[in-house]
């Protein structure tokens, strides 16, 4: 009798999915005058059954809904859904690559894995997926599990699963052509076609899918809340020098433009329109409307060509020996463009620009005097033990904004068998083998070297130099002198995987409620990859960060046993474990149970109990060491911002550091460093839900889960602050051991390292109801609401729940509301994104002890973002004349706008002023018209 109602809420579930999207559709088959329904696999688990809900919760999309959201990428409509986290996507434009990846719950994208008809797809090298990688239109529907699955699939199933699936038994030929823009800026065109050929005989099946998408670029400056973003380092030249060093005409004709501060540094600027003019009378104090406005020559939202090719086939060989096999080529061509570059000479910003010395005899020296950019340089060439190098910064405008450029070639080839060895034993092996190439061109670099000669005392035309002259106003840096110290970087990365995997599954024996399943499987994963910078780069010579080659890789070996034991005919419990072997860290083992219990018909109550683990990335265990310049405070300043005596007395680890010691530059040069000695990542999460299809209510649904999910050893930065704080408090840390200092006490490096060391804990609630109104004169409707209510996130016991960090945030609430329409040929939908309210403070999760804890308290850094809400509607109509299907729409309705971040305290913390992954980048209504076309 139960097993009967299974089959009927099986049945209603899947007539709900036709309408809400929100779970299978089961294939029901006539066998001798009775229904069958076919057992099939369910995104979580191996073993193939009947009833599509399980003990893990599943979000499903199918392809109706993911077309009507008017997106041409299947990233960016996964970042939409209320479980999603902040992750890369084509909007960031500093620090992009033109992929766009996925998060769950805010555990970050690499603790996601993303497969393909259940079979793992290729990352990069930091365990990340480029999800773009996957033509949307070969899919036909998406299942997100959202619960920790490493027992059943392996690594990086910590935070979930995406399962996306293709298009099946397809037959015909289909053409579809889509294209939008934003209708009052007039900007962030998008253009696809895609053809999809299909056919399907008694023994076998082909799809062949081509598609192309065209992404134009937003610019930050046609947007008046990311217009605006401000830099030290101007289009003038910025000189701090001291005047003491100088001879005394210099230091008079110094002291006639301004006065030097407490240490004897001058603050300069070049005079506008000075030309080729270029004496000490040419400089004027600096001021704080010395600034530049980077903002003008960003992208908003990123510029993107791809080009993907996808087939897939299987082949009967017998009644229970099948083929299959599919392969997938996408390329894309992406860029991002910041604003021109800046310039920094001198000790202060790092070890490549202390290389750089001013001749006494370059022509456009106005000092007459050698310049030097390192203490120790100058000490040996006799000047005082106290010498204070030069600093200089400028804009170099006249090179022209830096691009960089990627052109990105994915393939992955899969090829199987599998069979039936009766009625309940089925088996598969299967081999994929994915490359990932990436070609990166950057324009608009600096040659650090070519610049050290071009200042230098002997550069003229005889030797092939042209001299640098970087003391005049905006505009005086002449094209030859551009094409003498600019270059064009080149760089290579990639990674290649091998998959080999061995599956079997079945009923072991019968209970009094039922078989016993089981599932069983072995796999052997191989991944290597690189990273090869351009010579410059590697060397230091390039104004950019340096950056050492990658190259490694690993293999892991693992078996796993699935099985579904019924308890009770009303109760089912899924053991799983699995075993794993990686050559680099040693073995490894997670186990999963899971629980399903009905305690009537129309419930279903569930829970899981989950291990899981991530592997170190390549990037993790061999990435070479890399510049990052963040902006912070060291510790062992003996004068702040404004010149006045800090105590640091109690500070025992910056005895060394000279009295009047102040950092020259906020942005301090760290070494991003990686570890081979690196373990996996574990997690242990819980879920428990319910699960409800009232049969006194035909057609709705309801389901909530509670979630906890706890990673320990996370892998990750120690942390440049905390390095530097604990040295300046103990001087026989090992963090000391971290920091070299040059006799001035400038940091010129700081070693960050990676580390297990860091933990996150989650716990939140999932909301979903659906329901199908009863057929009216007016048509169908449909209704849904998927709600994601977070009750804690924390990183290292800081809860960010409510905070927005920069580009990244962490509502308490999401939700998505859905209603739908069909009435003959026509249909309609109207999707509301509702993002909670969010706060930025950019000292939340500091302790008074941090160093920057002070500064931002006191400059009363805090504001709160109101909730914020976009509507997406559409209309589509069915010629079925022409076998053709007509869709408009309009995302963002009402052209709603996010708030600006930081324009009321100077302080900003994301590159736009607002969050590019929580909110709409566009800030416009953008229209969009699809027509498929069926043959």
């Amino acid at each position: 009798m139960h097993r009967n109602n299974i089959l009927t809420h099986s049945i209603r579930v899947a007539l709900i999915s036709s309408v809400a999207a929100v779970t299978f559709t089961a294939p029901v088959a006539a066998e001798d005058g009775a229904k069958k329904v076919e057992r099939i696999e369910v995104t979580g688990s191996r073993i193939k059954r009947t009833d599509m809900e399980a003990a893990s919760p599943v979000l499903v999309m199918n392809r109706e809904e993911l077309e009507a959201t008017g997106m041409i990428s299947i990233g960016d409509i996964l970042q939409t859904i209320p479980a999603a986290g902040s992750a890369l996507n084509t909007a960031f434009n500093n620090g992009g690559d033109g992929s766009t990846n996925m998060d769950l719950r805010n555990l970050g994208a690499q603790r996601l894995l993303v497969l393909v008809n259940g079979k793992r797809w290729i990352s990069s090298l930091g365990s990340t997926v480029d999800l773009n990688t996957i033509p949307t239109s070969a899919i036909e529907r998406i299942e997100v599990l959202k619960d920790g699955a490493s027992a059943v699939y392996g690594s990086d199933a910590i935070a979930g699963v995406v399962n996306i699936i293709t298009r099946k038994n397809f037959e015909g030929v289909e053409v579809s052509v889509y294209g939008g823009q934003n209708a009052k800026y007039d900007d962030g065109r998008q253009y696809t076609a895609d053809i999809t050929f299909g056919a399907v005989s008694e023994k076998g099946g082909l799809l062949f899918n081509m598609s192309h998408v065209t992404q134009q670029p937003i610019w930050a400056a046609d947007r008046d809340i990311s217009d605006t973003g401000y830099s030290s380092t101007a289009d003038n030249t910025r000189l701090q020098i001291k005047g003491s060093q100088l001879n005394q005409a210099n230091q008079d004709a110094l002291d006639a433009i301004t006065t030097p501060n407490d240490s004897g540094i001058y603050n300069l600027m070049s005079k506008e329109g000075t030309g080729a003019d270029v004496g000490v009378d040419q400089f004027r104090p600096r001021t704080s409307a010395d600034v530049y406005n980077f903002a003008k020559d960003n992208y908003l939202s990123t510029p993107q060509n791809r080009n993907s090719f996808y087939v897939q086939g299987f082949y009967d060989i017998s009644d229970n020996l099948r083929v299959i096999s599919d392969f997938m080529m996408t390329n894309r061509k992406s860029s991002q463009e910041l604003a021109p570059m800046p310039l920094t000479l001198g000790a202060s910003f790092g070890e490549a620009a202390s290389r750089v010395d001013i001749g006494a005899n370059n022509i456009y020296n106005p000092f007459g005097e050698k310049l030097y950019g390192s203490n120790a340089r100058a000490v040996a060439n006799g000047e005082a033990e106290d010498y204070v190098p030069f600093a200089l910064q400028r804009r170099m405008v006249e090179a022209g904004s830096r691009q960089y450029n990627q052109n990105d070639t994915t393939y992955r080839a899969m090829i199987g068998l599998e069979g039936n060895i009766n009625d309940n034993w089925t088996w598969s092996a299967n081999y994929i083998y994915g490359q990932n190439n990436q070609d990166v061109m950057t324009t608009g670099l600096l040659n650090l070297t070519r610049i050290n000669q071009a200042l230098g005392d002997n550069c003229d035309a005889s030797n092939g130099c042209v001299a640098l002259n970087l003391f005049g106003g905006p505009g005086t840096v002449t094209q030859d002198m551009v094409d003498y110290i600019t270059f064009d970087s080149v760089s290579r990365s990639g990674l290649t995987m091998k998959d080999y995997a061995f599956n079997i599954s079945g009923d072991l024996f019968d209970l009094p409620a039922g078989a016993v399943g089981m599932a069983l499987g072995l796999e052997r994963r191989e991944e290597s990859g690189f990273d090869t910078p351009d010579p410059l780069t590697v060397t230091g010579e390039s104004s950019g960060n340096q950056r050492d080659a990658t190259s490694g890789g690993f293999r892991l070996d693992e078996a796993y046993v699935e099985l579904s034991i019924p308890v009770l005919e009303n109760l089912l419990v899924t053991p799983a474990i699995r075993v794993s072997d990686h050559d680099s860290y040693g073995n490894n083992t997670t186990g999963k149970v899971g629980v399903e219990y009905r305690p009537m018909d129309d419930m279903l109550l569930r829970g899981t109990w989950a291990q899981g683990y991530r592997a170190p990335s390549i990037s993790d265990l061999y990435a070479g060491n890399a510049d990052s310049y963040p902006t912070w405070n060291d510790p062992c300043n003996t004068r702040d911002d404004k010149g006045n005596p800090l105590d640091i007395s109690g500070k025992p680890g910056c005895a060394a550091v000279p009295d009047g010691y102040r950092q020259a530059n906020t942005q301090i040069r760290i070494s991003q460093v990686s570890s081979p000695d690196l373990k996996p990542e574990t997690s242990e999460s819980y879920t428990y839900g319910a699960v409800y299809n009232p049969s006194w209510l035909e057609g709705a649904e309801l389901t909530l889960d509670y979630y906890n999910i706890k990673v320990e050893d996370a892998i990750g930065r120690y942390g440049h602050t905390k390095i530097a704080r604990e040295c300046a408090d103990d001087a026989s840390s090992d963090s000391c051991s971290k920091i070299d200092r040059d006799s001035l006490g400038n940091i010129v490096d700081l070693r960050n390292f990676l580390q297990n060391a860091g933990e996150y804990n989650v716990e939140g609630v999932d909301f979903f109801t659906a329901y199908r109104f009863p057929e009216t004169s007016f048509g169908t409707f449909k209704a849904s609401l998927d709600v994601a209510y977070v009750i804690k996130n924390e990183f290292d016991g800081d809860d960010r729940v409510g905070i927005q960090y920069g580009d990244g945030g962490f509502p308490e609430f999401k939700s998505n509301f859905m209603v739908d329409w069909a009435m003959g040929d026509w249909d309609a939908h109207w999707k509301v994104r509702f993002v909670g309210k969010l706060r930025s403070d950019a000292y939340e999760g500091l302790t008074p002890e941090d160093d920057d804890y002070v500064y931002y308290k006191e400059s009363g850094y805090r504001q709160n973002f109101d909730s914020y809400m976009v509507h997406n509607v559409s209309v589509g109509y069915n010629m079925d004349s022409y076998n053709t299907k007509i869709s408009i729409g309009v995302n963002n309705l009402f052209a709603k706008e996010p708030e600006f971040e930081g324009p009321t305290n100077g302080q900003a913390l994301s590159f736009n002023n607002f969050s590019v992954t929580e909110y709409d980048v566009n800030m416009d209504r953008f229209i969009y018209l699809r027509a498929t076309t069926k043959f």
